[in-house]
């Protein structure tokens, strides 16, 4: 382009630079430029994960009807949602892996204890450690309520659903863990079977500790606040009259919160309510306490309204006057 004394070298160029300054150019590469960045994010995220099925299993077990007759003449549905291999943490691993090359020349009882043995073919040390838990023990005795592997693992305790731990959406994901043991721990006729009466699951989302996790955002680095497995364990949780339990005895609990209470010590989780609701014969002074305070705000609202009354009808009287 020529050499212009008045304009400088390239002219041309200087005035596109003024056309690109102006709002309506500026707005036009805007949408542009975030439709071409929204199709780049198209092309990477349109490709859809398939659970690996070599043998073709779902020709017959993607049929809704498809089902069997166990030995006790009860229905038992064959049916397997491709949606959830889909989605599962097992989705790469062919169906034969747990359910052998000959699947159909085993015969495998369908029951929570035989779903927690093949789960311990691959996860052993979490199932041996399940195995002692209060959990694991009651399971090998035949007791179908207690909480084993996709339980806890799955939403809809389906082991073609287990979901991986760090998933926002996972059951043992920290966040949603309260909620998870609260399936059962908040059934009412379930514990009560068991003696437990304690209401666990309301008392802890009305403790310091729960208003903090359902406060917090879904990140893993600020989940940092106690939940039930903090107190408990995970595969290991032990009966309260355990002694090994890490809140069985006021040595043991003092343990558990120095894990994030240094030098906590029996005199801090002495004063530790658990899981019960304080009353007049248990921690009284929180129970009195609570009463108290509940009656001075109520005391301290009502006055308010009060106020605000009589002043907007004195406001009013004056307006009625004038």
């Amino acid at each position: 382009m020529p050499y212009n004394k008045r304009s400088g070298f390239f002219p041309a160029l200087r005035q596109g630079v003024a056309i690109a300054k102006k709002p309506f150019f500026i707005l036009l590469l805007g949408i542009v430029m975030m439709a071409a960045t929204a199709a780049i994010l198209r092309s990477y995220t349109s490709e859809r994960a398939y659970g690996l099925d070599q043998n073709q299993c779902l020709l017959c077990h993607g049929n809704p009807d498809l089902a069997k007759t166990n030995s006790n003449s009860e229905k038992v549905s064959l049916y397997v949602k491709e949606e959830f291999l889909n989605t599962s943490a097992h989705r790469y691993i062919d169906c034969t892996a747990c359910h052998t090359a000959t699947p159909h020349q085993v015969d495998t009882p369908l029951t929570k204890l035989s779903l927690a043995q093949k789960c311990g073919t691959c996860h052993e040390y979490q199932y041996n450690l399940h195995k002692e838990s209060i959990h694991g023990q009651q399971l090998l005795q035949g007791n179908a309520d207690v909480a084993t592997c996709v339980d806890c693992h799955s939403p809809t305790a389906n082991p073609h659903n287990v979901i991986r731990v760090l998933e926002y959406s996972a059951p043992a994901y920290r966040k949603n863990i309260a909620e998870t043991c609260g399936k059962c721990h908040r059934n009412e006729t379930l514990m009560g079977r068991y003696g437990i009466l304690e209401k666990v699951y309301e008392t802890y989302m009305r403790s310091f500790h729960g208003k903090a996790m359902r406060l917090g955002t879904y990140e893993i680095s600020r989940l940092d606040k106690a939940t039930c497995t903090n107190c408990h364990g995970t595969h290991d949780i032990k009966s309260l009259e355990d002694p090994q339990s890490p809140v069985a005895g006021m040595e043991n609990l003092a343990r558990t919160c120095e894990q994030c209470h240094p030098d906590a010590g029996a005199k801090f989780a002495s004063g530790f309510l658990g899981h019960k609701e304080a009353t007049p014969q248990y921690f009284p002074g929180v129970f009195f306490t609570e009463i108290f305070f509940l009656a001075l705000t109520s005391a301290v609202v009502a006055l308010g309204v009060i106020v605000t009354g009589l002043a907007v009808i004195r406001w009013g009287i004056n307006r009625w006057k004038v």
